[in-house]
């Protein structure tokens, strides 16, 4: 996570630096700022502190879009100040966190579940002894906030209005139910119901919709919440100059007709001889997912049964590049979950993992 402290006085910049300190030793990517009349020579010989010359608003907006979480030690006021001109909306505004001066309460202020506030402000109170103070509903009634079991578990929230049923409904006692496609070592939260249909229910699944039965009709009646693992490789073979807008409209295409949830790709893949492509390069970059390439030997390695096509295979070394590299992006145990199909110089496949294992709170 990356953190930017700022303080105000004399007292709170020593808190600044023991703060940052004690982040950094945890692994955190932290960043301090105490104002320059208060920046001993102390200080200085600390890592990751600076100066402020700037008033508290322009750093602010200066750090708002660059950090995933801002700690205020000050009054809160200030901090209500400066951050109202840059808000945006909770699924991106950055965690924000309150601490007084003399280090006796971190307050959770902003995005306390999405950005991670409610997180930050009990490490921040962790470390000083302080009281952390959270006043999100979900929390201060001891229910699991769906969010947040996702976001730990690595699963992306379909829809943010269900969402808010979804807690809604959980914080009024209503049954919750909870359905995967995936086995799950982890516990699923205390007040659902596994493969029961609740009031609202959850479904971890990278389908787009459910077929017919139960969780069709419960989709149809607005009532189902999908989680989605990012645990889809999309294998692309393309001829050269390719663009990444055609790219993309095919991708977009193959995963549609297959039921799969765009969201859900978590990386690209091809044969290394296309490494530099530019359309599948800008496509990884568009998506923010990393783009994974395969010599023709390790393609020729994968298991499964391919569309191989002998005009392929002379012309790169693998009878087959798309679905191949689908499945070796997937990793062991991977089943192919979207065959080849082609299309303006285009051939495209997908490849699911076949189970989400859960280690330390991320799917693999």
């Amino acid at each position: 996570m990356k953190i930017a402290v700022i303080s105000f006085t004399r007292r709170g910049s020593r808190l600044c630096s023991f703060l940052v300190e004690k982040l950094r030793e945890r692994g955190e990517d932290c960043t301090g700022y105490v104002q320059q009349r208060f920046f001993s020579e102390e200080i200085r010989q600390q890592k990751g502190m600076n100066p402020v010359t700037e008033g508290v608003g322009e750093w602010t907006e200066n750090q708002f879009n660059e950090m995933d979480g801002l700690i205020y030690i000050g009054a809160a006021g200030i901090a209500v100040r400066a951050i109202a001109p840059v808000l945006k909306s909770k699924l991106t505004d950055p965690a924000v966190v309150v601490m007084d001066e003399t280090g006796g309460f971190a307050v959770s202020l902003l995005s306390g579940h999405v950005g991670g506030a409610n997180r930050l402000a009990k490490a921040a109170a962790e470390i000083c002894n302080a009281v952390p103070v959270i006043t999100t509903a979900s929390d201060v009634n001891g229910k699991a906030a769906i969010d947040v079991w996702a976001d730990d578990h690595g699963l992306l929230v379909g829809d943010r209005h269900m969402a808010r049923r979804l807690a809604a409904a959980a914080l009024e006692d209503e049954p919750i139910g909870f359905f995967s496609d995936f086995p799950l070592e982890d516990k699923v939260p205390k007040e659902y119901m596994l493969n029961k249909p609740g009031k609202m229910n959850v479904w971890i699944t990278v389908k787009r919709t459910a077929g017919e039965g139960m969780l069709r009709r419960l989709e149809d009646e607005g009532r189902v919440l999908h989680l989605i693992p990012k645990c889809l490789s999309v294998g692309i073979g393309c001829r050269r100059g390719v663009s990444g807008e055609r790219l993309k409209a095919m991708v977009q295409k193959v995963l549609e007709g297959a039921n799969l949830e765009e969201r859900a790709v978590a990386r690209l893949a091809s044969i290394d001889l296309k490494k530099t492509e530019e359309g599948i390069c800008w496509l990884a970059k568009h998506w923010k997912v990393p783009f994974l390439t395969f010599s023709a030997e390790d393609l020729e390695r994968a298991e499964g049964t391919f569309a191989e096509s002998s005009f392929v295979r002379q012309a790169v070394g693998a009878g087959n590049v798309c679905e191949r590299a689908a499945m070796l992006a997937a990793g062991k145990g991977a089943v192919l979950a979207a065959g080849k199909q082609t299309g303006d110089g285009v051939a495209v496949a997908a490849a699911s993992a076949r189970y989400i294992v859960i280690e330390n709170g991320k799917i693999l």
